[in-house]
């Protein structure tokens, strides 16, 4: 994930700089957008590669823009692909003929690198014990947007969180499609009830996140895959649970789970960033080649 510093820098490499005045402001709204940069082109075209544009997912139809890449048509499909990019946070290589698929009279095509940017990855944490408070600390120094769910209006305050960017005191039966559910987002449960566990790894197991932890022992964790076996889940879904939740470094407190957790999810983070700048490479080297 990238730092405001850096967004700057990458966006100022495709032509455009950005205030860092507007880039904290897309870090206070959720820090979701999409940079859109133009890496090859193909007779008549309104943009060359170099031409940048950010896409700003701010609720409307097709997001709000800082930049360019043409204008038109073209520019309402790449913004409309941005909001793709955005929703999955995976990367896309876009080739576009612009008068065949567009209808318009350039001529040319144009090839773009979309590429997700949120400034800090959604962390969900389920349950507003002991646990979770060391979590909440220690996940958002790690550069985590943490979240906390918790029926307890007591203890799910922002008083007692404050390094949560929000806390949700619903029931955990309610639609979970208010949270922050993303390709990049960190899940960890750690409720006060074991069926309460038991019930929230089998309705957030199946979805596209990049983290799933359970807290508790090798015994529940047995426990837990058995009856998600006896409920039809698919092995290799729930080979995505990660319980006991962490690195295996001996951790007894609950500052201790909270590191080998957060060190856990750093782990995994890490590596698919690695993985994004892979792809990332890859496409330039793609375009390169076509050129």
């Amino acid at each position: 994930m990238l730092l405001p510093l850096d967004c700057l820098r990458l966006l100022s490499y495709g032509r455009l700089v950005l205030d860092p005045a507007l880039l904290q402001q897309i870090v206070s709204n959720g820090g979701t957008g999409a940079v859109c940069t133009v890496v090859h082109t193909k007779g008549s075209t309104p943009r060359k590669a170099g031409a940048s544009m950010l896409v700003v997912h701010d609720g409307s139809e097709l997001g709000r823009i800082e930049g360019t890449v043409g204008g038109g048509a073209v520019e309402h499909e790449v913004r409309r692909r941005a909001l793709e990019v955005i929703a999955t946070t995976r990367p896309a290589l876009v080739e576009i003929p612009l008068t065949t698929v567009l209808g318009m009279c350039c001529g040319g095509t144009m090839t773009i690198f979309i590429e997700s940017l949120r400034m800090r990855p959604p962390c969900i944490l389920f349950g507003a014990g002991h646990t979770s408070l060391a979590l909440a600390r220690a996940a958002d120094a790690a550069g985590f947007d943490v979240t906390v769910v918790d029926p307890r209006d007591d203890l799910c305050t922002a008083e007692r969180f404050p390094a949560a960017t929000r806390c949700n005191s619903y029931d955990h039966d309610d639609d979970l499609d208010a949270l922050p559910f993303a390709a990049d987002a960190f899940v960890v449960i750690a409720t006060h009830d074991h069926q309460t566990d038991q019930r929230l790894a089998e309705r957030v197991i199946g979805r596209d996140v990049a983290y799933l932890g359970l807290v508790g022992s090798l015994r529940k964790a047995t426990l837990t895959r058995e009856r998600c076996r006896n409920k039809g889940i698919a092995d290799d879904v729930i080979a995505r649970l990660r319980c006991p939740a962490g690195l295996d470094i001996g951790a007894e407190t609950p500052e201790e789970i909270a590191l080998a957790i957060v060190a856990e999810m750093v782990q995994v983070r890490r590596r698919g960033e690695a993985l994004t700048r892979r792809t990332r490479g890859a496409a330039v080297d793609a375009a390169d080649r076509a050129g």
